[in-house]
């Protein structure tokens, strides 16, 4: 089982997703080849009768603040867990700006405060932890203006 899965199947078992949402989550957790595949996904979504992955948007934005905040319990986010992340994005089909959209403003904000106090834990900022937070910023589809003001704000509470 991949580290993908692994996360995926403790966050399915702590959260209560809609029924597509985690039958979409348990097709990931369930391959043995530990595959993203999006054409089992389509062929979920039009079991269920559902059209287009974005219909049921809202749930799968949760999915990755979950994702999010469970892998952050042990410290900052990893290489691999960007990437996960990323692979969970375009299996969702979460586009740059939808956390927002859909009001997740906060969701994001608390997430990014914690990445951000481990970054700047020794008030120092290395080229490694500049793109990690460069790569955050994208997890999340924050513009550099949005992004700018969550840093400001941390930095003012």
């Amino acid at each position: 089982m991949t580290e993908l899965q692994k996360t995926l199947s403790q966050i399915a078992t702590k959260e209560q997703y809609k029924g597509l949402t985690t039958e979409l989550l348990r097709l990931i957790i369930n391959d043995s080849e530990g595959r993203i595949d999006p054409l089992v996904r389509n062929k979920a979504l039009q079991e269920a009768g559902v059209r287009r992955i974005s219909d049921i948007k809202e749930q799968t934005l949760g999915v990755i603040i979950d994702y999010a905040k469970l892998c952050l319990e042990d410290g900052v986010l990893t290489d691999t867990e960007i990437k996960n992340i990323t692979l969970l994005k375009a299996y969702f089909g979460i586009e740059d700006g939808d956390f927002y959209k859909n009001n997740l403003q906060k969701e994001v904000k608390e997430i990014l405060f914690e990445q951000l106090a481990k970054l700047y834990e020794d008030g120092n900022l290395d080229e490694q932890e500049a793109l990690l937070q460069s790569e955050t910023q994208g997890i999340f589809g924050l513009s550099y203006n949005e992004f700018a003001e969550i840093v400001r704000a941390y930095f003012n509470d």
